[in-house]
């Protein structure tokens, strides 16, 4: 019995080493017909064979977009367009605000942006959620008495200083 269980690791190592065999074999059989059929191609361009190498795909260059490739939504389109959807339709789902784009470029806003911008805005106490539902958060107290008291195009409130005299001037 002894002699049995010394010979179960050599016959693993062996049976290892057979599947190596065949692994490389097939992996050099693989690479070249790769090769034939880059050759055969067009002329032997082989700086980018058409051989698949991992998930990573080679990245495209921001002039040169595969036809059908999306463009990104431009900076800070996100946030505009979530406030817009979220006051004229508070309560609003995720979905529900990515159904409401209106023009091109909204349309390229994509829904993980959307919960990006919720998410952060939700930290920053711009947003709210009740379960699933969206809507901006209100306003302070204050916020919205200065607000209406004091409009924007109006001109600022003189600055009062102390004079020599240690009066108001």
């Amino acid at each position: 019995m002894p002699n049995a269980l010394r010979s179960i690791p050599k016959q693993l190592q062996a049976l290892i080493a057979e599947i190596e065999a065949d692994a490389y074999a097939r992996g050099r059989a693989d690479a070249r017909q790769g090769l034939l059929q880059a050759l055969a191609a067009g002329g032997g361009n082989l700086s980018s064979p058409k051989i698949s190498r991992g998930r990573r795909a080679k990245q495209a260059e921001p002039g040169n977009r595969p036809p059908g490739g999306r463009k990104r939504a431009p900076r800070g389109s996100v946030p505009r367009f979530v406030e817009r959807v979220l006051r004229d339709h508070p309560g609003s789902t995720v979905q529900e605000i990515l159904e409401r784009t209106a023009t091109d470029m909204e349309r390229s806003i994509k829904l993980p942006s959307i919960r990006n911008e919720l998410q952060s805005g939700r930290k920053k106490g711009k947003y709210e959620s009740n379960g699933r539902l969206w809507s901006l958060a209100a306003p302070g107290p204050g916020a919205t008495e200065t607000a209406e008291a004091t409009p924007s195009d109006a001109p600022p409130a003189p600055v009062r200083t102390r004079g020599t005299l240690g009066l108001f001037s």
